[in-house]
């Protein structure tokens, strides 16, 4: 039983030590810088065709990566970190553009085959910026759709617009704060086991005591 009983506050341990090493992770992250600047280029994400109107809407977001970036289209992108309360947070991302410079770098960008789809010819073009995120929570003044697990923030452009600039605020939680609470109910749990197997072990020994006298 003493064997058991080990193992018991072993495994306990285990799991509260790497609730604490999580916590400590987390809480690094909770303290990373609180506002940010960078430069962005834009890809097209997807483009759609309507036939009757004979309209391509070509939707283009942001990306860091050269292979898919549109020549001459980049945006600013800046972050801010706030505390709303001791357990949540929030990101204010703003995006900033010109949406004419944009419209032209898209237009540019599309040859003469990407106009013409099934015999029609799509000479009318618009551009929308798309911001793609998994977060339900993230607010906007986009056009918001969901589309294959994602949650779309759509905003047209105005291609005679020579500023455009949008903010996004996503509410977050606190790790940190979240995990503290984790750890103060696992070190009440710990106490709980500690008291049974102490309880438990005096029961047996009496109980081997009493058997050998």
């Amino acid at each position: 039983m003493k064997n058991a009983g080990d193992k018991r506050i072993a495994l306990v341990a285990s799991v509260i030590f790497i609730v604490v090493l999580a916590c400590v992770l987390l809480t690094a992250c909770d303290n990373a810088e609180s506002s940010g600047d960078f430069e962005y280029g834009m890809y097209v994400r997807r483009t759609l065709y309507d036939k009757d109107e004979g309209v391509m809407t070509v939707y283009v977001s942001l990306t860091n990566d050269d292979s898919l970036k549109i020549e001459g289209a980049n945006a600013n992108w800046h972050y801010q970190k706030s505390e709303l309360n001791a357990f949540f947070g929030r990101y204010d991302y703003t995006v900033n553009f010109s949406p004419s410079t944009i419209f032209c770098a898209v237009e540019n960008s599309l040859t003469q085959e990407q106009r013409i789809v099934d015999g029609v010819e799509y000479n009318v073009l618009k551009v929308v910026f798309e911001y793609a995120t998994i977060y339900k929570s993230l607010k906007s003044e986009g056009e918001v759709s969901k589309l294959s697990g994602y949650y779309l923030h759509d905003f047209a452009l105005d291609e005679s617009e020579t500023s455009f600039d949008t903010t996004l605020c996503l509410r977050t939680q606190r790790s940190a704060a979240w995990y503290g609470v984790l750890i103060a109910v696992a070190v009440a749990i710990f106490g709980v086991v500690i008291a049974i197997v102490v309880v438990r072990r005096k029961k047996y020994a009496k109980q081997e005591r009493t058997e050998n006298n």
